[in-house]
């Protein structure tokens, strides 16, 4: 009887501890600002930026442990680091060093429109490797989660899709992943893919879904078994349910882009104005009649004045 209660307290124990290290909330990332002399004061505003937000990232990334502090190096335009990078990119993550490379000059163009979102995109991509053990990750799905990450979907993000599937039609995933290294219009048109579907695939699975498929990934299975197992549903099938929900959109834009629609735009536009001057011209005929009908009893009175000097005693 005593080593049946021992043991029931000890689990109770042991019980109580997990669920109190659950309901503790997750240790933040610690950072280590570098920066040349002449972005000093860039540095200096980057230290002060709220860590609070980097907690989106880690719940992303199913951590509680952020793991060791992350170097984050600023490189001014004229370093032979940001001469030999591609205009387009405006920072990149190095996983297996700790490091984060920002160039703040080129941080205000898509997919990011702040250096505190570049900050917060790259920083969660060295989470999400840490997720996964340093094992591979399909760009695609890392670009897309690091922006949910980063900032709430933007109509930038959605104009940008919309033009896609106007200009380009659906994509496969191998398509996706090649658009990254094809040119900054490429690129860009690849981060509005990857930002809706990841966001369409936690929207249907949920938030906690891609941290089973980066743990997953982490005990060493491919990516879209480490999906398929994670979500329930194969990733050609996440695939195709994706594109079909941009059908309407696929319907409607062709039309809205047409010729035919911007004629009935520029019509509606061309009675719109039409109809605005009609109502000026009638309110200014109003306005001449008023003064004309005032000029004549002006004049009126005058004569009577002229005619009979005692008719203005009264």
């Amino acid at each position: 009887m005593r080593a049946l209660l021992v043991s029931t307290l000890g689990l109770a124990i042991l019980v109580g501890a997990a669920a109190q290290a659950r309901s503790q909330p997750a240790a933040l990332p610690t950072l280590r600002i570098n920066a040349a002399a002449s972005l000093s004061a860039v540095a200096q505003r980057v230290e002060q930026y709220p860590t609070t937000r980097f907690a989106t990232a880690m719940t992303l990334a199913g951590l509680r442990d952020p793991g060791p502090p992350i170097d984050v190096f600023l490189s001014s335009e004229d370093s032979d680091l940001a001469r030999g990078t591609p205009t387009w990119i405006s920072g990149f993550a190095d996983a297996g060093r700790n490091l984060v490379v920002l160039f703040p000059g080129r941080a205000t163009g898509y997919p990011s429109n702040s250096l505190e979102a570049l900050l917060h995109h790259e920083v969660a991509h060295i989470l999400f490797a840490r997720a996964a053990r340093g094992r591979p990750v399909p760009r695609w799905f890392n670009e897309g989660l690091a922006l949910a990450a980063e900032r709430p979907v933007a109509l930038s993000d959605r104009s940008r899709l919309a033009w896609t599937l106007v200009r380009h039609g659906t994509l496969s995933l191998a398509e996706l992943e090649r658009l990254f290294g094809d040119g900054r219009a490429a690129n860009q048109r690849a981060y509005a893919v990857a930002n809706a579907l990841v966001r369409d695939l936690l929207r249907v699975h949920g938030q906690d879904s891609a941290a089973r498929v980066l743990s997953l990934i982490g005990e060493g299975r491919g990516f879209d078994d480490a999906f398929s197992a994670a979500t329930g549903e194969p990733l050609a099938g996440a695939l195709d349910r994706f594109w079909s929900r941009q059908q309407l959109w696929g319907r409607w834009l062709p039309f809205l882009t047409g010729p035919a629609f911007l004629w009935t735009v520029i019509t509606l536009l061309a009675l719109l104005a039409i109809g605005t001057t009609r109502r000026r011209r009638a309110q200014q005929r109003r306005i001449w009649d008023e003064e004309e009908r005032a000029e004549e009893d002006r004049l009126a009175r005058e004569r009577l004045l002229e005619s009979d000097p005692g008719a203005w005693i009264h």
